[in-house]
């Protein structure tokens, strides 16, 4: 069953956690609000196998000859072998990348740099500007291998990518957690994701016992800069908002007196005797 909506309505690390948690394969097209008269010039086609994102298209991506396109820039294939490729590329029954290290065409260190530049770069650029639009994704849609290096993240990886490079945070300024608010670890245990040295020690502290606030003064960071990290690890599930619990104080008595200094009402006494009774 496809899932289509707007970015206003779920944000890109929540489709993305979707996507994972639910081991998920298909094709998720993004479709800014900046697209006229159907123009691909700024849509994004992000392909999934398992939870896991194998290839990103970007504007005119679906013709199928986007990472075709960036080896014969690099000059990394011969003419002949780019023509034989054109030709046979929909005929793959495996990833390109796979197949053209598999015949000592390109290697390990070739594979990363493409996809690095065909799906880093452009989740990074994705978060950094797409912020509202529609969204669909079709796991009925055929995996295109023409695409794909054979290499792949996961896609809370990706997405915390996305979120880490993100330098202007004005539109999601709204969503950032407050100030106040606490950070609690949903599992004791870190997940297998590489998580830079300041969002390590956020979440090393994140035990619902200190706010947004203390944990920047502890560790030398600005309050935004945690907030934001805080948003990051929430987004993709390591961290939750935890609100502080309000102590009540004690009721004061006055001196040489048994009797509260602020008077009960008569209706709160009222209700505390039907509550009793009922007991």
């Amino acid at each position: 069953m496809s899932l289509t909506g707007y970015l206003s309505e779920y944000s890109l690390a929540e489709i993305f956690n979707f996507v994972q948690d639910g081991n998920k394969t298909g094709l998720l097209s993004i479709d800014s609000d900046r697209c006229l008269s159907r123009s691909l010039d700024n849509s994004y086609h992000i392909a999934f196998q398992t939870g896991r994102v194998m290839s990103v298209s970007h504007g005119h991506g679906l013709e199928y000859r986007g990472l075709l396109k960036m080896m014969e820039q690099r000059q990394w294939l011969s003419p002949e072998q780019l023509t034989g490729l054109s030709i046979n590329v929909n005929k793959l029954g495996q990833p390109l990348g796979t197949y053209l290290k598999g015949c000592n065409a390109l290697d390990t260190e070739q594979l990363r740099l493409l996809f690095d530049a065909q799906v880093v770069a452009n989740i990074c650029k994705l978060f950094g500007e797409i912020h509202h639009g529609r969204f669909n994704f079709n796991p009925q849609a055929p995996l295109i291998y023409a695409e794909m290096t054979g290499i792949s993240l996961h896609a809370k990886e990706v997405s915390l990518l996305g979120l880490r490079m993100l330098r202007d945070w004005s539109s999601l300024s709204g969503k950032l957690p407050t100030p106040t608010v606490m950070l609690q670890r949903i599992s004791s245990t870190l997940p297998d994701l590489r998580l830079d040295s300041q969002e390590t020690k956020v979440w090393n502290l994140a035990l619902g016992e200190l706010s947004i606030e203390q944990i920047a003064a502890q560790l030398g960071l600005k309050i935004e800069r945690v907030q934001q990290i805080g948003f990051r690890l929430c987004a993709i599930g390591l961290l939750e908002e935890v609100l502080p619990v309000a102590i009540a104080k004690p009721i004061e008595l006055q001196p040489n007196s048994s009797r509260p200094a602020t008077p009960i009402s008569a209706s709160f006494l009222g209700k505390l005797m039907g509550f009793l009774k009922k007991k």
